[in-house]
């Protein structure tokens, strides 16, 4: 499975300024402080697994801080030294990204779903880089939280695609302890909080979900930093960009709507130290009023479609079903009343004032002029379209980003699929690929005998018959070997490779492939021409032999494995074929 970690860290200017049109989150960093990134990356080191792609999606308040966030960002990323293959993905990127997608669609509908303000934008372009990398497994992580689990990654994709009590787990949510171990949100219940006791229902669902056995089970909530989406899910349901806060479970509801089933795997524990929040209560209280607010409107105005699931408050009890019910002005209204005698009590009378204010805003703003349910519907609509031409557009849109991918040198691929590679790069692939002695000198000059070969997913290497005439080492990705193929529902798998792993060795036996090749993902390979180690050994005897010498060592390795396997097994003309014409 293609495991896709993302990560949205979010930058704002510096230390105590702000501007009238910045984008307000939480808890951005300042770009001359820290923040919290480079804690979650460290504590992804421990992770026994790290066959994932990450991508730190870099979310500035202002375009005008989105460079040097950039430089912060990829200054964290390198001092960490995280040993898994990391991308960047930023605002720039996304406007590369959009014009391709604008080729297909002149209009610019789809415009609206391709942005990096909000947190549900945000997320969506979480789905959008994991769809172009062509992830299995889209698996959202905040960068305020760290890993304690080392096999969290294994866990976290142990069920997605798999039938749980008769569904499908489309979608697995994880959830968060804070700094005390316990799961439970770490506030202190106050008086006014009796009719809006949002905490305590999160706990009794916690209780019940988190808290309770079996492992796995459906769940009503589900949390934005632990979030693990199969594909026919996020190419499927976008998150609401009409939402601005509580994405997550809103996204769950969404998910619901169109027939995917979520589920909650109480041992995917992470833990979540987010900066203390500095927003007055009543803004806090307001946050909640829009979200709920919006969410019952939403649910409130579905119409039966042939393609979705009519749903219910009560299908999301005790928490967020209980804030979705008609009652929900009664529980805007008590508890706002009661906070702005609390703010009048401690002399806060613009407290109070805001307070009183929530209820207009409950009765007014909040409520959606336009109809929720089919607003979303339009977009999912726009989304399925974004994800086609993805499909179509893959190719130019993963050459984008690779151009920010942090592991290796960027992509620089001609028609040819050649490009020249850093010499360091070519040795460090050749010792690992190869067992052998020789000086410093001798590693340079093999190396330059040596170009590489980019593939993106679903791209041919080479088919049945093709002359084969270079040995490659894969770099990075997957490939395929196959007999038969597709168009006739004939095809076999023979085997998968992976990096390190050495393809076309057979070449100085001036036998044809026997098998077919393609990618499975973004491939690269690094190759050397059988007619360039045959000058190898005409221009310097002892490199050369040595190196012929140790071809030929992984092709009588390779047939004396099979032979075996094919003798246990009683052999079959496709195994035999495959030792010495496909490798």
């Amino acid at each position: 499975m293609r495991k896709v970690v993302l990560i949205p860290t979010y930058w704002s200017r510096a230390k105590k300024e702000w501007k009238e049109g910045d984008a307000v989150y939480d808890h951005p960093t300042p770009i001359d402080e820290e923040g919290t990134l480079g804690r979650t990356l460290e504590s992804m080191k421990k992770l026994t697994q790290k066959d994932f792609k990450l991508v730190l999606l870099i979310c500035p308040t202002t375009p005008e801080v989105a460079d040097e966030a950039e430089k912060q960002v990829v200054r964290i990323t390198r001092e960490v030294n995280l040993q898994a293959e990391t991308y960047i993905f930023t605002i720039s990127d996304l406007a590369k990204i959009s014009e391709i997608m604008y080729e297909s669609d002149k209009e610019r509908k789809i415009e609206p779903l391709l942005d990096m303000a909000g947190y549900a934008n945000v997320r969506n372009m979480c789905l959008l880089c994991a769809d172009i990398l062509s992830a299995d497994a889209a698996i959202l992580i905040d960068d305020d939280e760290i890993f304690e689990k080392t096999d969290w990654i294994e866990r976290s994709v142990e069920f997605l695609g798999k039938r749980i009590y008769g569904d499908v787990v489309y979608g697995m949510a994880g959830y968060y302890t804070n700094k005390y171990d316990q799961y439970y949100d770490d506030v202190k219940m106050e008086h006014w909080m009796t009719y809006w006791d949002r905490f305590g229902f999160k706990a009794k669902a916690f209780d019940e979900i988190i808290g309770s056995p079996p492992r796995v089970k459906r769940t009503p909530f589900a949390f934005g930093g632990a979030m693990i989406l199969h594909r026919d899910l996020f190419q499927s349901v976008p998150f609401d960009p009409m939402i601005t806060r509580g994405e997550d479970i809103d996204y769950l509801i969404n998910s619901r709507m169109y027939g995917f089933s979520f589920f909650l795997d109480n041992t995917l524990a992470i833990k979540h130290l987010p900066v203390p929040k500095k927003h007055p209560q009543w803004k806090r209280i307001r946050e909640d009023i829009y979200r709920f607010v919006y969410e019952r409107e939403k649910i409130a105005s579905q119409y039966k479609t042939g393609n979705m699931v009519m749903i219910a408050p009560e299908d999301f009890d005790p928490y967020p079903g209980e804030f979705l019910r008609k009652d929900l002005d009664e529980k805007i209204f008590r508890s706002n009343m009661m906070l702005a005698t609390d703010y009048m009590l401690k002399g806060d009378a613009d407290g109070a004032a805001e307070s009183l204010n929530n209820i207009m805003i409950a009765a007014k703003d909040a409520k959606p002029d336009y109809d929720a349910f089919t607003r979303y519907r339009n977009n999912q609509k726009l989304w399925e379209q974004v994800t086609a031409i993805i499909d179509k557009k893959r190719y130019e849109m993963r050459k984008i980003m690779e151009e920010h991918n942090l592991s290796v040198s960027p992509i620089l691929r001609d028609e040819e699929s050649v490009r020249q590679l850093d010499t360091g790069e070519i040795i460090e692939a050749i010792q690992k690929a190869f067992d052998f002695d020789i000086d410093d000198d001798s590693w340079n000059l093999l190396a330059k005998k040596f170009r590489v070969s980019t593939y993106f997913e679903e791209e041919i290497l080479f088919r049945s018959g093709d002359f084969n005439e270079t040995m490659y080492i894969l770099l990075k990705g997957e490939i395929l070997l196959y007999a038969g193929s597709r168009e006739t529902g004939g095809e076999i798998e023979i085997a998968r490779l992976r990096k390190g792993d050495i393809l076309g060795e057979s070449c100085m036996t001036n036998q044809p492939f026997t098998l077919n090749c393609r990618a499975l993902q973004f491939t690269e390979l690094i190759g050397i021409n059988k007619h360039d180690i045959l000058k190898l050994i005409k221009v310097n005897p002892g490199l050369g032999v040595k190196f012929f010498q140790q071809v030929l060592m992984k092709v009588v390795e390779k047939m004396r494995t099979n032979n075996l396997y094919n003798m246990s097994k009683g052999g079959t003309a496709v195994q035999d074929t495959f030792i010495v014409g496909s490798e």
